[in-house]
């Protein structure tokens, strides 16, 4: 981080902090900070699963499509059907039939077959009146007619060439379920993606607190120079000119520190907003956990966790779901291209009398059969919309083939990456403990060497913000490392599992 840079941040820390104070005391005072208890990140991901938008609509869409299941299934329901008609007849005088009226009642029970075709029984009963003629001994005369009729009749209708056997009949359905898997993975996915980034904004809140305390540990160390340095200015062991470089120390190191406290400020509210915390002029920052001073991790395996996250992927597993959905679809538009070839056949027992009682013994003692069937043929001679509907899956499939092998690829950079960033921010930490020491020997030599007047103050206080540098290099370290481990529980799915998340 070069000077310019470091003091462009300092001024940008000091102008936000006046804005806020003048915004309404937004930014408490750092006293208040010390008041803060500690929150930890379960608690916090406790109240983002119940708060969380991203969750509530992977909900939504996961009871949308277990209803589209219910409705594809709805296919194959058992259907109870009853007719009642009737109709009268006025007929002209010129009409030899005369007038005419008829009541007709039925009863069906239907059910589609896994073939595609469709199975129903039915029972009707009718009475018909009608002007006829009777022979009689005096010979043919006008009369009213009355016959009663009753039959039972067994149809089946079957799809010979379109919508004909079970993948056709089936796909609906299945297509539904592979939807509703998907909808599952995805809002899997989207919790471990939740999961990961409040535990990542977790820890660079805490990386902002260390950050905070380091800036205030050096700001103390440059008041312990300048304590000492008026003390030997006092002795006439150093000339006053000591003074100047400890004060100016000491002024950026203060606005260093309110720069720390925005950014501390800045990052909480960034947690709280990603969580659905509340956010108020007394809710602002939030207190972690302490980062810890060291990482005891061996270094990840690459190859094992690209594995593994290919593996228990979630959002490699719906896009996967979603590309069956696909070839299902596109099996179902070449059936539904096929032309039309409908097969129908229906037969059963009947009786016909003068009556309704005679009517249904006939059907016992003078039964009579009815045989019905029937081909049925459509063929389009362009056929636009069935081409149509094949170009349409077929585009669907390689659009869903194409998303799988994008977010296979995805998942392995993810992977890669967070596997190298654990591997440097364990190497780092280790060489941060180290620079750390040697960085706290260095401050203490140069200290000696001023005090017996072989060096400057402006030397002491290099040495100083030398440590300060160190201290800040090894918590970014620890941070960046906590933050890999939560992406790569992410990745496994883990991080459902330690923070007891149960996805429905």
């Amino acid at each position: 981080m070069g000077p310019v840079y470091r003091g462009a941040v300092r001024v940008l820390g000091v102008l936000a902090s006046v804005l806020v104070c003048a915004a309404g005391g937004a930014r408490a005072a750092p006293g208040d900070l010390a008041e803060l208890s500690e929150t930890r990140l379960a608690d916090i991901v406790a109240v983002a699963v119940r708060q969380s938008p991203d969750l509530a609509r992977a909900r939504f869409d996961l009871d949308a499509a277990r209803a589209q299941l219910t409705r594809a299934q709805g296919s194959e329901d058992t259907h109870i059907g009853v007719q009642g008609q009737t109709s009268i007849v006025l007929a002209p005088d010129t009409d030899p039939t005369g007038n005419t009226d008829s009541e007709q009642v039925s009863v069906s029970a239907s059910r589609a077959l896994s073939t595609g075709g469709t199975l129903s029984l039915t029972a009707d009963g009718t009475r018909v009146s009608q002007v006829g003629t009777v022979i009689t001994a005096a010979g043919p005369q006008a009369s009213v007619v009355k016959r009663y009729s009753v039959g039972l009749a067994l149809r089946l209708i079957q799809p010979l060439l379109r919508g004909a056997g079970s993948e056709a009949f089936e796909a609906p359905i299945r297509q539904a379920e592979r939807q509703r898997d998907a909808a599952a993975l995805t809002g899997e996915a989207r919790a471990r993606d939740l999961l990961t980034s409040l535990a990542q904004a977790y820890w660079q809140v805490a990386f902002a607190w260390r950050q905070l305390e380091i800036r205030r540990a050096s700001l103390e160390l440059g008041q312990q120079q300048l304590a000492y340095t008026e003390s030997a200015i006092r002795a006439e062991k150093v000339p006053r000119s000591e003074l100047l470089a400890v004060q100016q120390a000491i002024a950026t190191r203060k606005q260093d520190v309110i720069a720390g406290e925005q950014e501390l400020y800045e990052r909480s509210l960034a947690l709280r907003q990603l969580a659905g915390l509340e956010i108020g002029p007394t809710a602002i920052a939030i207190k972690t956990e302490a980062l810890p001073a060291k990482i005891d991790a061996a270094d990840p395996d690459l190859d094992a966790v690209v594995r593994a996250a290919f593996a228990h992927s979630a959002e490699l597993a719906a896009a996967e779901q979603s590309r069956r959905a696909a070839e299902i679809a596109a099996v179902a538009a070449d059936s539904a291209a096929k032309s039309r070839l409908d097969l129908e056949v229906a037969g059963g027992p009947i009786g016909a009398d003068r009556t309704s009682s005679l009517a249904l013994s006939s059907v016992v003692n003078h039964t009579g059969y009815i045989l019905f069937g029937a081909l049925t043929a459509d063929h389009a001679l362009e056929q636009r919309t069935e081409r149509g509907g094949q170009g349409v899956a077929r585009a669907a499939l390689l659009t869903a083939k194409i998303a799988e092998r994008d977010a296979q690829a995805r998942l392995a950079v993810r992977a890669t990456r967070a596997v190298q960033r654990a591997r440097a921010a364990l190497a780092s930490v280790a060489l941060g403990n180290q620079a750390i020491s040697l960085a706290e020997q260095n401050v203490a030599a140069e200290q000696k060497r001023f005090e017996l007047g072989k060096s400057t103050n402006f030397d002491v206080l290099r040495r100083q913000d030398e440590l300060e540098q160190a201290r800040m290099r090894q918590a970014a370290s620890v941070a960046d490392y906590l933050a890999a481990g939560a992406d790569l529980d992410g990745l496994s799915g883990a991080v459902l599992t330690r923070y007891h998340i149960v996805m429905p």
